[in-house]
């Protein structure tokens, strides 16, 4: 009998096993427009995409089988990127986000079929969806599909995972994609939908002319596991005609692939030749003889790594920004697992842009642990790392203009410290040295906001994110920035909301001092001069409507101030002031819930404002001045359900107020004779943060912010008969602004 030869089972993919590393990568729109706000995960850790659609995560742990990062962005598909990760190293990713349009709306009870772009079509059989819970649906059904073209030229930057997939015995496969069809399917609510147990939807897969002569009659089909962002093995298609049709009982995206087990590890470094720069940022790709590719970009240091075919010649590729080869070289074939070292790359300068510089700290000193953020007009750019004197140096290409406009900023690892953003323009081919740059200012991890009302607006992270006019308060929630102050044209109170401006109802002479929102509403607290008099109405707007809040009936004529708003739940708080003949025209701190006031002075005092109020644990907190003794000083003051605390003996003034976790942050002045310090308290204890020798009745902290127990503070002064701002971080300036800048700074939030 001929001796038989054992089968060896295939090594069954382990994905457990977990390595450290850096993951950095850039979101894009198909038009290579940057994706802003996105949020982006990777293992357990999370953040967002900055304004140029980069993110980065430093040392964390992932699959070192299937390192991951998944992008979610309202109005597009969900990104997923897979990769083969490598100890120690930074994986750099470029992903398309894909826009989620609506292909079509189908009967739940009758079926239907979707017509998606390129001619994939979706056949979905009679009473074949349940929601998310599993219950019988039987209203409309959105189905939001998307066919990938396996010839596109952006195809590496839209598909989720990458072309690895684990068949039905648990082994790893390269693939090779005839194309893919992929449905989101939801009711009139955006609820999720699904396919009923037992019912299946049939896909048309159209074929490319280019495939359609080498397309096999079967093919295996391959469906992608978002949880484990997987492709796995599940069914076959069958060719009809130019298309391959399949039938499918759940939905993300579905593949149809030609496997390939027999394959090794690659990795290798991309320097540029003329310089010795790593080429980072680069598109690379290991070409087949046939044709078929796999694709990589390489990191910050020009490393790149993947899996190719075994015991097969293959061809290096270099693609430009343009999608041309600017480079190719031939290698193989590898019988094992090959790192190919250093590779010298000669690209015409005309299609490369060279950075240089050196990062240092708040002190001068190199920074050793962190990086600089590159960005390049056309969505294009990366992290540079940093060597022990804190100088970094990359080569990238670039094509299409012989100019363009670049961004950059440096980050410190060792203190959490960013430096601005600042803009520059180069030239192809040039080495653009970028000089000292220092990362000190902004936390890395938080965003800060900063009104002015000098007619300039809202800043972010010392950038002017938009103009506007008198800007008296702000409040950013999610991606969206509030402003609320006072316009001149239309003129009166005013919010803005990203840059555009809402008038508030009333008269054109009132004004928004402060701005909270809750939920999708919107609250203003303000003031409005009645046009007959002198009288003044305490005003407050919701959602743009305003009401008058109400004052003493023993005030013979109305004057009374909002000036600071807070909600908590279904209760709504202002803090302000009244004032009143009949009571000798004396100052009174009031605050109103829900409309009803509530007395500070407790009939004692000779004047008293409530400048600011927070409510914590159901604990109304309320800071501002409090005289009272009729020759005594105003003292900065707050009160606790009433209770007064006083935080200066002498002349002072609370202007702002914050409570976390338990701990009064009270921001303000305090001084004599006119001349004032800037100062905020903790718990009653002071920091006095600058004093200038200048007389200025104004100068003062006016908003504070706390996160993280870090103390934000903000506030102007008067030097050389100049406004200046300032921002300070836990007592230090963070130069936020143009230390020459001239500006009123109003108000501060921290995200």
């Amino acid at each position: 009998d001929p001796i038989s030869t054992p089968t060896i089972p295939a090594a069954v993919v382990n994905d457990l096993t977990q390595v450290t590393a850096n993951v950095s990568g850039v979101v894009l729109d198909e038009s290579n427009v940057p994706i802003a706000s996105a949020v982006v995960t990777s293992g357990a850790a999370t953040t967002t995409t900055n304004s140029n659609g980069m993110f980065i995560f430093q040392n964390i742990s992932l699959s070192k089988e299937n390192g991951s990062v998944t992008v979610v962005k309202a109005g597009y598909f969900k990104g997923i990127r897979s990769f083969k990760t490598t100890a120690g190293k930074n994986h750099t990713l470029r992903l398309q986000l894909m826009q989620k349009v609506l292909s079509g709306t189908v009967s739940a009870a009758a079926g239907g079929t979707i017509n998606s772009n390129g001619g994939a079509t979706i056949i979905f059989p009679a009473a074949a969806f349940v929601t998310g819970t599993g219950a019988v649906y039987s209203g409309s059904v959105n189905v939001y599909s998307r066919w990938i073209d396996p010839t596109a030229a952006n195809l590496p930057y839209i598909i989720p995972g990458d072309l690895r997939g684990v068949g039905t015995n648990g082994a790893e496969n390269i693939l090779e994609t005839c194309g893919m069809v992929g449905a989101e399917l939801e009711d009139a609510s955006g609820n999720t939908l699904k396919i009923a147990t037992g019912k299946k939807a049939t896909i048309s897969f159209p074929l490319p002319a280019s495939l359609q002569a080498s397309a096999p009659a079967s093919i295996q089909l391959w469906h992608f596991d978002d949880a484990t962002a997987r492709w796995k093995e599940n069914g076959t298609a069958i060719k009809i005609g130019s298309t391959y049709s399949a039938q499918v009982d759940k939905f993300s995206f579905w593949n149809c692939d030609l496997p390939n087990s027999n394959f090794i590890y690659l990795d290798y470094t991309l320097m540029n030749a003329a310089t010795n720069f790593p080429l980072a940022f680069t598109s690379t790709r290991i070409k087949r003889v046939n044709g078929t590719y796999g694709f990589g970009v390489t990191s910050n240091s020009g490393f790149v790594s993947g899996l190719v075919p075994k015991n097969e010649a293959l061809i290096l590729e270099v693609i430009s920004i343009c999608n041309t080869v600017i480079f190719s070289q031939n290698i193989g074939p590898f019988s094992n697992n090959t790192s190919l070292g250093n590779i010298n790359v000669t690209i015409p300068s005309s299609q490369l842009v060279n950075f240089s510089g050196t990062l240092v700290n708040c002190t001068g000193g190199p920074v050793t642990n962190g990086y600089v953020l590159i960005s390049i007009s056309g969505g294009y750019g990366g992290y540079a790392s940093l060597n022990a004197n804190g100088a970094f140096s990359l080569s990238t290409p670039y094509c299409g203009v012989n100019s363009f406009t670049y961004t950059y900023q440096g980050t410190d690892y060792s203190t959490s410290l960013q430096g601005p953003v600042s803009i520059g323009t180069a030239s192809t081919g040039s080495i653009v040295n970028l000089g000292n740059l220092i990362a000190c200012g902004t936390a890395a991890s938080e965003d800060v906001y900063v009104g002015t009302e000098d007619f300039q607006g809202v800043w972010k992270n010392g950038i002017l994110n938009f103009n506007a006019e008198a800007v008296k308060s702000i409040f950013v929630v999610n991606n969206d920035i509030y402003a609320a102050g006072r316009a001149a044209s239309p003129a009166g109170a005013t919010v803005w909301k990203n840059g555009i401006a809402t008038a508030l109802s009333g008269l054109t002479t009132s004004e928004a001092i402060s701005i909270f929102v809750s939920g999708t509403d919107v609250y203003c607290a303000g003031v409005e001069k009645v046009n007959i008099g002198t009288d003044y109405y305490a005003k407050l707007w919701k959602n743009g409507i305003g009401s008058n809040l109400v004052v003493p009936s023993s005030i013979s004529h109305q004057e009374a101030y909002a000036l600071s708003v807070f909600v908590q739940g279904t209760d709504i708080y202002v803090a302000g002031k009244t004032r009143g003949p009949s009571i000798g025209a004396i100052d009174r701190a009031v605050f109103w819930k829900n409309g009803v006031l509530t007395s500070l002075n407790n009939g004692a005092g000779t004047g008293a404002t409530a400048n600011s109020i927070f409510v914590f644990n159901n604990d109304v907190y309320v800071a501002g001045i409090l005289r009272e003794t009729q020759n005594g000083p105003s003292r900065a003051v707050y009160w606790k359900n009433g209770i007064p605390v006083f935080l200066t003996t002498g002349e002072g003034e609370a202007t702002s107020i914050y409570v976390s976790q338990g701990d009064v942050y009270v921001g303000g002045r305090s001084g004599s004779g006119g001349s004032y310090d800037f100062m905020y308290w903790k718990n009653g204890i002071s920091t006095n943060l600058m004093t200038t020798p200048e007389i200025n009745p104004n100068q003062s902290v006016r908003s504070i912010f706390v996160k993280n127990n870090n103390v934000y503070a903000t506030g102007f002064f008067k030097s050389n008969n100049q406004l200046r701002s300032r921002v300070w971080k836990n007592g230090v300036d963070m130069n936020f602004f143009n230390q020459n800048i001239n500006t009123i700074a109003s108000s501060i939030f921290v995200k």
